[in-house]
């Protein structure tokens, strides 16, 4: 579905009661819509290990699907299309969200009643109004222009076809590891192996970067 679609469900799901069943068909249509249309973003997850990283996002993506059930009239479409707007709330809360709760309890996140994390329309409007690109994106950015041409230059010894740049464009692509590991015919764990190798020695160079160029 294009945006016009998907707005268009979320108009029809306020435009009807809540509880009722226009709503709820609306909202299915929606979500699926969202699903289905590849352009939920993968959020920034520098310093993860690929299987935690599918965990966070998973749980983040169902804590987004939720929100957007029980808090659709607090869209407004005169802000951003619906897309951005999910996109948005995946990316600067619900990531975030279970990656900080993660990574202090080292446990399941138990999320708060639902009514203590509204967000007023006017919040979202300063959100969404500044019109920033998503972390995500100036990753993708600096990843893709390579400017000095070190992600190129950070090969797999045996494989240089394999490098750091391909690698993590292909994560934020949404491939799988074992995806990953089929296209090039390398065991998944020396991928990832040299994944987060490359990263401990890239990160600060890519913050760097990011900042810089995005003056942030």
């Amino acid at each position: 579905m294009d945006d016009e679609q998907l707005n268009q469900l979320a108009l029809d799901a306020q435009g009807n009661p809540p509880g009722s069943q226009a709503r709820q068909v609306a909202l299915t249509r929606l979500i699926n819509g969202m699903i289905h249309s590849g352009r939920l973003i993968y959020p920034s997850g520098i310093g993860l290990s690929p299987d935690r990283y599918h965990d966070y996002r998973a749980e983040a993506l169902q804590s987004l699907f939720y929100y957007i059930c029980r808090s659709i009239d607090e869209y407004d479409i005169k802000l951003a299309s619906v897309m951005r707007w999910a996109n948005m709330l995946l990316e600067r809360r619900f990531f975030r969200e279970v990656s900080d709760q993660r990574r202090r309890n080292n446990k399941p996140v138990v999320m708060e009643p639902f009514e203590e994390r509204l967000v007023s329309k006017s919040q979202w409007a300063i959100v969404l109004g500044d019109e920033k690109p998503f972390l995500s994106q100036l990753v993708r950015e600096c990843l893709e222009d390579d400017v000095d041409g070190r992600f190129r230059e950070c090969c797999l010894p045996k494989s240089p076809e394999v490098n750091f740049q391909k690698l993590v464009l292909r994560r934020l692509d949404g491939y799988q590891w074992q995806e990953i590991s089929e296209e090039f015919s390398i065991k998944m764990s020396t991928l990832s192996t040299f994944y987060h190798t490359s990263l401990r020695r890239l990160a600060p160079y890519i913050e760097t970067s990011i900042r810089k160029t995005h003056s942030l």
